[in-house]
């Protein structure tokens, strides 16, 4: 069997496992505030990334050793057999899983920007954290006093 294809197969099987850790790293951010579910699925996505990254690498030598500069060079330069078909259904099925990794990285990454912001929030409320006296009304140049707590006004 071809490396090429050895190559893409595995790193086709560590997308769909890395989207299903996303997943469930995904799950426990929309549903758990205290965070615990959260750090064991992101631990159990730490080995799936490093795997993925060791693989990038074993892909590089692969092209490194082909000559091309990437794995779409060298499909278009195989000869029309079933390998080179294989390749390119190979690719094109790892280049959705990536698109796919895409999408779940930048909703977790909202969602933890939004638990940010809820955890800000909160903190706040807990402080009693008061305006600040730059909201005084237009032409006068001191604060009349204390408006009362304001919590969205501050930033932990």
């Amino acid at each position: 069997m071809n490396d090429a294809i050895r190559l893409l197969r595995a790193q086709l099987l560590l997308s769909e496992e890395c989207l299903e850790r996303l997943a469930a790293v995904k799950k426990a951010l929309q549903e758990n505030t205290d965070g615990t579910e959260v750090t064991a699925s992101v631990q159990a996505l730490e080995p799936v990334l490093s795997r993925l990254g060791q693989l990038e690498k074993l892909r590089e030598g692969f092209l490194q050793k082909s000559g091309k500069p990437r794995m779409t060079a060298y499909a278009a330069g195989m000869p029309n057999t079933e390998d080179r078909d294989a390749v390119m259904r190979l690719l094109h099925k790892v280049q959705e899983q990536e698109q796919s990794m895409k999408k779940e990285l930048a909703s977790a990454q909202s969602l933890l920007r939004r638990s940010k912001d809820f955890m800000d929030f909160h903190i706040n409320v807990m402080t009693r954290t008061a305006a600040s006296d730059t909201y005084t009304p237009p032409g006068t140049s001191e604060a009349e006093g204390r408006r009362g707590i304001r919590m969205f006004d501050a930033n932990i």
